[in-house]
């Protein structure tokens, strides 16, 4: 099935031609895009179209109830979530598996959900702490020495304010805290170590624990996969 057009401007469809055209554009198509590595869907204006972000979601916030894992403590009437505490080394572990989907070259974003739930709270910070290693799949690298990325945020006085805290997880080149962009490929795998690095809250009465509630990475989509399942997944 597909399409009619005229090739010269002007030249008028036929009755049964456009009534086709408006059937097959109602019941769908096959779309079908190049195989080549960089091309994929983009939103805005046709002047500046960018590829959309969209979240990573890695496999939850595991503990490890033999080292130094977060209180899960009552958060609000009858739910639970993970407390951190800065002086214990509360940690949690996730891991994230780059997906096909993912535009080659381009920066991901570490990010933090959390909040307190005081409500004599007057201020201050916490700063989160992200140690993690990435190694490609498919035979193509060993998994390296860890580097570390920390994120401050001012907290919210209102109790229970949802917080979102981010920050680079990749850039250009690398550095000595930050993933090469250009490194980065579908099936990677990211291993992580989430922590509270420092609790700087102020309260009038006791500073509180902060909670977190999820931990993803924000990475720019194609909106399409590859055409093979490993390397050279484009040809």
């Amino acid at each position: 099935m597909a399409i009619t057009t005229r090739a010269v401007k002007g030249s008028a469809l036929t009755h049964t031609e456009v009534d086709t055209n408006f059937t097959d554009l109602r019941d769908g198509v096959d779309m079908q895009y190049p195989k080549t590595k960089g091309l994929g869907i983009k939103v805005d204006s046709l002047g500046t179209p960018t590829f959309p972000w969209i979240d990573l979601f890695g496999t939850g916030l595991q503990i490890d109830s033999a080292g130094n894992p977060p209180t899960f403590a009552t958060y609000r009437n009858g739910l639970k979530a993970n407390q951190f505490n800065e002086v214990a080394n509360d940690e949690a572990f996730i891991d994230f598996h780059i997906p096909h989907d993912y535009v080659m070259g381009s920066d991901i974003f570490i990010h933090i959900h959390w909040s307190q739930i005081s409500t004599t709270l007057t201020g201050g910070s916490c700063t989160w702490g992200f140690e993690y290693i990435y190694a490609k799949g498919h035979d193509q690298a060993a998994f390296p020495a860890s580097k570390t990325v920390t994120i401050l945020q001012n907290a919210s006085t209102t109790q229970y304010q949802h917080m979102i805290a981010e920050d680079a997880l990749s850039i250009t080149s690398g550095s000595a805290s930050l993933i090469d962009s250009d490194d980065l490929e579908p099936d990677g795998i990211i291993q992580m170590r989430v922590y509270l690095d420092s609790n700087d809250l102020t309260d009038s009465v006791t500073v509180p624990d902060p909670f977190v509630h999820f931990v993803d990475i924000h990475y720019q989509t194609t909106g399409l996969g590859t055409k093979q399942k490993a390397p050279d997944f484009w040809t």
